[in-house]
Protein backbone atom coordinates (compact mmCIF):
# COMPACT_ATOMS: atom_id res chain seq x y z
CA UNK A 1 0.00 0.00 0.00
CA UNK A 2 0.83 3.41 -0.55
CA UNK A 3 -0.86 6.83 -0.41
CA UNK A 4 -0.94 10.45 -1.18
CA UNK A 5 -2.84 12.99 0.73
CA UNK A 6 -4.04 16.17 -1.67
CA UNK A 7 -5.64 19.15 -0.08
CA UNK A 8 -9.23 19.73 -2.30
CA UNK A 9 -9.49 22.71 -0.63
CA UNK A 10 -8.65 24.19 2.59
CA UNK A 11 -10.36 21.95 4.75
CA UNK A 12 -10.91 18.84 2.70
CA UNK A 13 -8.34 15.80 2.33
CA UNK A 14 -8.49 13.30 -0.26
CA UNK A 15 -6.21 10.34 0.29
CA UNK A 16 -5.40 8.19 -2.94
CA UNK A 17 -4.70 4.48 -2.20
CA UNK A 18 -2.64 2.21 -4.69
CA UNK A 19 -2.13 -1.62 -3.67
CA UNK A 20 -3.74 -3.71 -1.53
CA UNK A 21 -4.67 -2.83 2.22
CA UNK A 22 -3.70 -6.17 4.38
CA UNK A 23 -2.27 -6.59 7.76
CA UNK A 24 1.17 -5.72 6.41
CA UNK A 25 0.37 -2.16 6.11
CA UNK A 26 -1.31 -1.55 9.75
CA UNK A 27 2.18 0.34 10.52
CA UNK A 28 1.52 2.57 7.15
CA UNK A 29 -1.77 3.18 8.26
CA UNK A 30 -1.42 4.00 11.49
CA UNK A 31 1.23 6.89 9.83
CA UNK A 32 -1.73 8.03 7.53
CA UNK A 33 -3.58 8.57 10.91
CA UNK A 34 -1.22 10.41 12.28
CA UNK A 35 -0.81 12.63 9.11
CA UNK A 36 -3.95 13.71 8.90
CA UNK A 37 -4.55 14.46 12.81
CA UNK A 38 -1.83 16.88 12.14
CA UNK A 39 -4.50 18.92 9.28
CA UNK A 40 -6.76 20.92 10.18
CA UNK A 41 -9.86 19.21 8.02
CA UNK A 42 -13.42 19.09 8.19
CA UNK A 43 -13.51 16.05 5.85
CA UNK A 44 -11.34 13.42 4.28
CA UNK A 45 -12.05 11.15 1.04
CA UNK A 46 -9.83 7.85 1.07
CA UNK A 47 -10.19 7.07 -2.61
CA UNK A 48 -9.67 3.66 -3.22
CA UNK A 49 -9.89 3.43 -6.88
CA UNK A 50 -6.36 2.04 -7.82
CA UNK A 51 -7.08 -0.88 -4.40
CA UNK A 52 -7.11 -4.24 -5.83
CA UNK A 53 -7.55 -6.24 -2.03
CA UNK A 54 -8.37 -5.39 1.27
CA UNK A 55 -8.29 -8.18 4.08
CA UNK A 56 -10.39 -8.32 7.24
CA UNK A 57 -7.18 -6.03 8.87
CA UNK A 58 -7.75 -3.48 6.28
CA UNK A 59 -10.79 -3.04 7.05
CA UNK A 60 -10.47 -2.76 10.77
CA UNK A 61 -7.86 0.10 10.16
CA UNK A 62 -10.95 1.65 7.98
CA UNK A 63 -13.39 1.04 11.22
CA UNK A 64 -9.83 2.95 13.43
CA UNK A 65 -10.12 5.61 10.75
CA UNK A 66 -13.85 6.20 11.35
CA UNK A 67 -13.40 6.43 15.15
CA UNK A 68 -10.33 8.85 14.76
CA UNK A 69 -12.85 11.14 12.26
CA UNK A 70 -15.40 10.98 14.67
CA UNK A 71 -13.57 11.71 17.57
CA UNK A 72 -11.69 14.44 15.41
CA UNK A 73 -14.73 15.85 14.48
CA UNK A 74 -14.22 15.53 10.75
CA UNK A 75 -16.22 13.02 8.18
CA UNK A 76 -14.77 10.18 6.58
CA UNK A 77 -15.57 8.63 3.14
CA UNK A 78 -14.67 6.17 0.66
CA UNK A 79 -14.81 6.65 -3.24
CA UNK A 80 -13.95 4.66 -6.00
CA UNK A 81 -14.14 0.68 -4.72
CA UNK A 82 -14.46 -1.70 -7.36
CA UNK A 83 -14.67 -5.44 -7.50
CA UNK A 84 -13.17 -7.20 -4.72
CA UNK A 85 -12.99 -4.31 -2.25
CA UNK A 86 -16.61 -2.96 -3.00
CA UNK A 87 -17.65 -6.17 -2.04
CA UNK A 88 -15.77 -6.82 1.02
CA UNK A 89 -17.22 -3.22 1.83
CA UNK A 90 -20.74 -3.96 1.19
CA UNK A 91 -20.74 -7.25 3.07
CA UNK A 92 -19.26 -5.81 6.18
CA UNK A 93 -21.79 -2.81 5.82
CA UNK A 94 -18.80 -0.23 5.83
CA UNK A 95 -20.26 1.29 2.89
CA UNK A 96 -23.11 2.31 4.67
CA UNK A 97 -20.65 3.77 7.22
CA UNK A 98 -18.64 5.44 5.08
CA UNK A 99 -20.89 6.70 2.14
CA UNK A 100 -19.34 9.57 0.03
Amino acid sequence: MEYRIESRDDSTARVIFTGDITFSENVAFRQLLKDLSEKDIQACVFDLSSVEMVDSAGLGMFLIAKEQADTGGWKLSVTGAQGHVASMLKLTKLSDLLEG
